[in-house]
């Protein structure tokens, strides 16, 4: 999309003026972006322990960032999902999971928003989600999870990390995050 060329002079001058300054507040309000991890791979992938709650680590390695609001620096800063307060926010989570055990059927996965330190517990932890599977030790599961809502003062103040969890000892790899800003607040 592009800003409308009209001739300059005349009614047109203002009409040109009125359409280009509604161009430029709606141009730039939603978009996405895209963070790959290249620190853990296939073959030296991240060891999750059964039933503890880790971060989901992503070195953005690869960075994909030309499609985001043009008032948003990043989305990810390597650490934390990024947010303010009343934005609209989509987040797609990619990576593979190989359960290392056979009690190792399912993942869950969530945002943080405390921080790191949990507290208080009801608004620690956000977007929920558990992805089950059939057992079987050394069977790559594919996990790929959306969730959409928004940030408020809380997430905007301390970010979102992501965590995860299995209930089995679980080796992950191939971890993305696909970042959509949905809504920009007022």
């Amino acid at each position: 999309m592009a800003q409308i060329n009209i001739p300059g002079n005349g009614i047109w001058s203002t009409m040109a003026a009125a359409l280009n300054s509604m161009f430029t507040e709606v141009y730039g309000r939603t978009g996405w972006a895209d963070y790959s991890d290249g620190l853990y791979t296939q073959a030296s992938p991240l060891a999750l322990v059964a039933d503890v709650a880790t971060f989901l680590p992503n070195d953005k390695a690869i960075t994909l960032e030309s499609q985001k609001p043009t008032d948003i620096a990043t989305f990810y800063d390597g650490t934390k999902i990024i947010g303010r307060d009343g934005d609209g926010i989509a987040v797609t989570v990619n990576f593979t999971a190989v359960p290392t055990v056979t009690a190792s059927d399912e993942v869950l996965v969530w945002v943080d928003i405390t921080a790191g330190t949990g507290t208080p517990a009801k608004l620690a932890n956000i977007f929920k989600n558990i992805t089950s599977f059939k057992q079987g030790v050394g069977i790559e599961r594919p996990i790929s999870l959306t969730f959409s809502g928004y940030t408020a003062s809380t997430w905007e103040t301390n970010g979102g990390r992501l965590k995860i969890q299995s209930n089995g000892a679980c080796n992950i790899y191939g971890i993305s995050y696909t970042i959509t800003r949905t809504h920009k607040a007022r």
